[in-house]
């Protein structure tokens, strides 16, 4: 029975790396998100249930009791606030998805505690992380040149099967150090090769993605993880890494070829030095908006100092901090809308209060306890194996400074992965009495977990396809269906509802599509309904107003409007609707101004997001 427990968290743990570093679906509106959560919570939740097994066949893996400790310590601050928040009146959509990542990431853990007992498992999974992890890499160093033979969606290239170039960076990162404990360890010199090579194509692509803030979390990872596992390198070992790591400083000083579709990623194509001096340059845009981000969550943490504004309210009480400033400092504009802090800490601060901090920063030292007690074995693969996942701990710790891989799927699994390899107690086995009232419930926490998980994949996979089904057909997004307009994606925004009905987006989108399809009260009533969910949203209160405005009430509209430019001054679409109903209304000098403003929009800079919507409302445009 115990042998079984090893396989599924094995394949679990496996599982995980290949499906959340490698899966995306095109079809769906979040291609590379929502199918890697998905995989995520199913594969998690399949370790634990493997994790429940062993404990009640066996009584191991045992996790130390700090670690137990801070874990239930996390899930307690979290759950306070959100019951703080339910009390205080605060809507907290997004409260389960909060949850469902810590238990990702803490079930995700359980399952790499079972397999960490088993050398053969551990050193399978490893390879398992490091080979996926290459696919990315090289699938990313294909588009950077532009050579992949098939096309991917990336929002920044090279963002590989991420879509994104940072987030994928922070992969990379948590990965190297558990390449190099899979390297270092392994029996065979044909797998340290290909193990290698994979290693090389990690960090050549890590390079070329000039995402400073995961060449430092990597740098850090390697480093703590080559000497905490005490490695002696040899002559050859240190020439080769010379060479390597003047292979990739060659790599990231190359700008990436030239494709007018990322004309505006300046930081593809600008020279390696202008790069780095971004990096500490406080007139760059990358640290204006980073600062103005950081500034208004610590706002955000000063008024809700205790218990936090809940788990998972960031994105929906952010704007209520976003002005003055919120387009001179890229935080808010139209078509811009954050949904992290782009610093762990200070989110898991302003959403659970100071008690969350403490209890993350408890788990922090916990971990770090765990780390130096694993190191302690007699066992040079084991030692190996758990100076890699410090490694990993570690790089995710820096990344975290300027990023937020508590939140994203890859960096939750492979950081899930690391924390259940030092977890894991070194004590030898104790004899164990089976208990078969435990065992059962165990087991029943255990298929719950996995139901749970499946059912909740399922739904945000299927309402997903719909919203994107939604999006082509309003033009809110291109393809094949890109002609339809108002009726044609009612019918797939309903199903999207249906599948998620705590979706902001898909109560948004539908809300424009029945104004579009002549339906204003319908309208206004689902814009209701999505502000509800996020009360300080100037696209909703837009919604809201341009509902009202084609009912006839040119009033109410523009006391909504008005509420959506308190929120975003700088929003074209709130200003024509304002302007709109100041002019029915019969107030020309207020309907003027806003036209007034509108123009000043539209003469801002040609790559401008904001100016291109201006100009496009003025020209008539939709």
């Amino acid at each position: 029975m115990r042998v079984h427990a090893t396989e599924l968290a094995a394949f679990a743990s496996g599982g995980s790396a290949f499906l959340v570093l490698l899966l995306y679906a095109p079809a769906l509106d979040a291609p590379f998100l929502v199918p890697k959560f998905a995989a995520l919570e199913v594969t998690a939740s399949l370790g634990f249930l493997a994790y429940v097994h062993a404990r009640a066949t066996s009584g191991r893996p045992r996790w130390t009791g700090a670690v137990t400790a801070a874990v239930l310590l996390v899930l307690a601050t979290t759950a306070l606030s959100w019951v703080v928040a339910g009390v205080s009146g605060r809507a907290t959509p997004y409260a389960a998805a909060a949850f469902a990542r810590w238990g990702s990431l803490f079930a995700v853990a359980a399952g790499a505690s079972v397999v960490y007992e088993s050398s053969t498992a551990r050193r399978r999974v490893l390879e398992s992380v490091t080979v996926a992890a290459a696919v990315v890499a090289a699938v990313g160093l294909l588009q950077h040149v532009e050579w992949l033979p098939f096309k991917i969606p990336v929002i920044s290239t090279p963002g590989s099967t991420f879509g994104n170039r940072n987030l994928a960076a922070e992969v990379m990162a948590l990965a190297l150090p558990l390449g190099l404990g899979a390297v270092v360890r392994s029996p065979s010199r044909d797998t340290r090769i290909v193990l290698a090579v994979a290693l090389v194509l990690e960090l050549l692509y890590l390079a070329v993605t000039r995402a400073r803030g995961a060449w430092l979390g990597a740098a850090a990872g390697l480093l703590v993880a080559a000497y905490l596992a005490g490695m002696r390198p040899s002559r050859g070992a240190i020439a080769a890494v010379l060479v390597l790591a003047l292979g990739a400083g060659v790599a990231a000083t190359l700008p990436g070829r030239f494709n007018p579709r990322d004309a505006g990623d300046t930081k593809r194509y600008e020279g390696v030095v202008d790069v780095l001096h971004d990096s500490v340059d406080t007139r760059s845009t990358a640290l204006r908006t980073r600062f103005g981000l950081w500034r208004r969550t610590l706002a955000m943490a000063r008024d809700y100092p205790l218990f936090g504004v809940g788990p998972g309210n960031w994105p929906v009480q952010f704007p209520r901090y976003a002005e003055p400033g919120a387009t001179r400092d890229g935080v808010l504009a139209a078509g811009l809308v954050p949904r992290q802090a782009h610093d762990d800490l200070l989110e898991r601060t302003a959403e659970t209060g100071a008690l969350g901090l403490a209890a993350l920063l408890v788990l922090a030292g916990a971990t770090a306890v765990a780390v130096r007690r694993s190191l302690r074995t007699e066992n040079d693969e084991r030692r190996a194996h758990a100076a890699a996942a410090a490694g990993a701990l570690v790089a995710m710790a820096v990344v975290s400074l300027s990023g937020f891989p508590l939140e994203m799927p890859g960096t939750l699994a492979l950081a899930g992965l690391s924390l259940g390899f030092v977890a894991t107690h070194a004590e030898p086995p104790r004899p164990h009495a089976r208990n078969p009232v435990i065992a059962l419930v165990a087991y029943a926490l255990g298929v719950a977990l996995v139901s749970c998980a499946a059912v909740r994949a399922e739904r945000n996979v299927r309402g997903s396809y719909w919203l994107r089904r939604g999006d082509r057909a309003t033009g809110h997004a291109t393809g094949p269906d890109e002609d339809l307009r108002g009726e044609g994606a009612l019918p797939a925004l309903q199903r999207a509802l249906e599948a998620t009905p705590d979706h902001f987006r898909v109560r948004l989108r539908l809300a424009q599509a029945l104004l579009r399809a002549g339906q204003p009260a319908r309208s206004a009533a689902v814009a209701n309904q999505a502000l509800a969910l996020e009360p300080y949203s100037p696209y909703g209160w837009c919604a809201l107003a341009a509902a009202q405005l084609a009912e006839g009430d040119a009033a109410r509209a523009r006391g909504t409007a008005g509420e959506a430019l308190r929120l975003l001054e700088d929003y074209p679409e709130a200003l024509q609707v304002r302007a709109r109903a100041s002019d029915d209304a019969g107030d020309l000098t207020a309907a003027e101004a806003d036209k007034k403003h509108l123009a000043t929009l539209a003469a801002g800079p040609t790559d401008s997001d904001t100016a291109k919507k201006a100009r496009a409302l003025l020209e008539g445009g939709p």
